[in-house]
């Protein structure tokens, strides 16, 4: 009897495996439309995955955003505030204002701020710079610097596409 039941499972086996195979190997075009239903029930879990937080819409939830490039902190304030320094005791620091037309240019940040260097232990003035931020889509995680002034860190994609000198702006 128990040879049998191992007979029976051997042959349910090989009867599934040549169906699946027959199957598969005699309709190419059913083959290709599974394949394809497969790639396209990925689609939207794959778009949920690589799709971020709006780095506008995260500045109005919660005030700011700080973003690092491992070497500097740029914090990105509601009201337009903008401050940037170093990670560790030196490099330089920014400190002034930033706009953006979220409609118009998503993920692009125009700030104008006075930079300074840190030479010793004093900050030395050297002018005021006009700097073009572009910020990917992002998520909100602990921040892992002690050095920087802020809890969390909003990781994105991060490119500065213009950094130049400017004259002091009007009223400064």
């Amino acid at each position: 009897m128990e040879s049998l039941i191992k007979w029976s499972r051997l042959e349910t086996r090989a009867v599934f495996q040549w169906l699946l195979t027959s199957f598969f190997m005699t309709l190419p075009n059913i083959r290709l439309l599974f394949c394809l239903l497969v790639c396209l029930a990925a689609v939207p879990f794959l778009r949920a995955q690589s799709a971020g937080l709006d780095p506008h819409r995260a500045i109005e939830e919660d005030g700011s955003i700080t973003l690092c490039d491992g070497s500097s902190y740029y914090t990105f304030s509601r009201g337009g505030g903008f401050l940037s320094g170093p990670i560790g005791k030196s490099g330089r620091r920014l400190e002034g204002s930033w706009k953006a037309d979220a409609v118009l240019e998503p993920g692009i940040f125009s700030v104008v701020a006075r930079y300074e260097w840190m030479e010793g232990d004093e900050w030395k003035k050297e002018g005021y710079r006009k700097i073009r931020f572009r910020i990917g889509p992002g998520e909100k995680r602990p921040f892992r610097e002690q050095m920087v002034p802020a809890i969390s860190e909003f990781h994105a994609y991060l490119v500065i596409e213009e950094l130049i000198t400017i004259p002091a702006p009007e009223g400064v």
